[in-house]
């Protein structure tokens, strides 16, 4: 679950990004931002995974503080989709989804294995793991991003 509680983003400038948010995000549950162009979507986001800081208030991540724990730790449980996809140009889809799992230590070949499993998960051909980007219509690149910004296989949000 994910909670924030009158969570606000104020720039140096005094540009108010974010202001006085108070919302729970149940567990299992999607939860989608809209709204017009510069109204703090993104800056929402990225205040979950302590991207950006925010100047008031506080974010809970299964009922954690998430200002107490260390961002990289907390990026590790959080699954998530990017905005424009973020996948990596010159690695295929599968190698993409694997970086992370690689960079929590598991060798090539597991983090390959669960990577497939991963875009199974999703409803993505297995023949879409050895394209690359450029090779992907935009839905297949944003599901193909999913898996690899989820680093474990069961995120805890």
């Amino acid at each position: 679950m994910i909670t924030f509680r009158g969570v606000s983003k104020t720039y140096p400038d005094g540009t108010s990004a974010v202001d006085g948010l108070s919302l729970t995000v149940e567990v299992s549950s999607m939860t989608v931002f809209v709204g017009p162009s510069g109204c703090g979507k993104t800056t929402a986001m990225r205040m979950i995974n302590r991207m950006i800081e925010p100047t008031e208030g506080t974010i809970e991540i299964n009922g954690s503080d998430a200002a107490y724990r260390r961002p990289a730790q907390l990026r590790q449980g959080i699954g998530y989709v990017m905005q424009h996809a973020g996948l990596l140009p010159h690695r295929t889809v599968v190698d993409n989804v694997a970086t992370v799992l690689r960079l929590t230590g598991q060798s090539r070949k597991e983090a390959r294995g669960a990577s497939y499993e991963m875009l199974t998960r999703v409803g993505l051909d297995e023949s879409l793991a050895r394209r690359y980007p450029s090779q992907l219509s935009g839905g297949s690149s944003s599901a193909s991003a999913w898996p690899g910004r989820s680093p474990r296989t069961r995120p805890s949000c």
